[in-house]
């Protein structure tokens, strides 16, 4: 990210998954915020991810997301859905994004009563000013039906493949307005 902000490139939101050890370090804050400064990374492009279990389990975790976000940091809650979703982590917890786990899209024995509860979801976080990520996007379908429900953003295989960070820039830099295309389909 520091180097494309050298490069004059467009800036871009870095997401960064933060376990539960490295939140319980006495020197987090000041960890994170120091390679923020060190790095010239302005206000809103580093989010920070913790997972919604850190959230029902711990009562400071609210005071840590205020200070990061004070600090410049953008909070986000990861793989809801995954387990022990609470709608009062939502109400409670002032964070940025939400990001629903990718088993809101697989295995469902139901897919009207799948997208009920996924359109709603998205729905009500947009009512609370939280912005949404889909994980685990797999096929153009689910990525119509995200965008046709307001979803902010997806993110999975659909798009792109694990890949190394020179191939990662030159994909970057190919982007329109931030939007990569859909990845092809690779022949059977």
């Amino acid at each position: 990210l520091h180097q494309r902000l050298e490069e004059g490139k467009s800036a871009l939101g870095l997401a960064v998954n933060v376990s539960r050890l490295s939140l319980m370090q006495d020197d987090f804050l000041l960890y994170y915020s120091n390679v923020k400064e060190r790095y010239g990374i302005p206000d809103g492009l580093l989010e920070l991810e913790c997972t919604e279990s850190l959230a029902l389990f711990d009562d400071h975790f609210r005071e840590m997301v205020l200070e990061l976000k004070k600090r410049g940091f953008r909070c986000s809650l990861d793989d809801f859905g995954a387990g022990f979703s609470s709608f009062n982590v939502l109400k409670d917890l002032p964070i940025d994004v939400l990001k629903l786990d990718m088993l809101f899209l697989r295995k469902s024995r139901d897919l009207a009563r799948e997208r009920i509860v996924v359109s709603n979801i998205i729905a009500m976080a947009r009512e609370l000013g939280v912005r949404t990520v889909a994980e685990g996007v797999e096929h153009a379908e689910e990525v119509d039906f995200l965008r046709s429900r307001g979803c902010n953003m997806v993110q999975g295989y659909v798009f792109a493949r694990p890949m190394s960070e020179a191939e990662f820039n030159a994909l970057l830099d190919e982007a329109r307005d931030g939007v990569l295309p859909l990845a092809q389909a690779e022949p059977a």
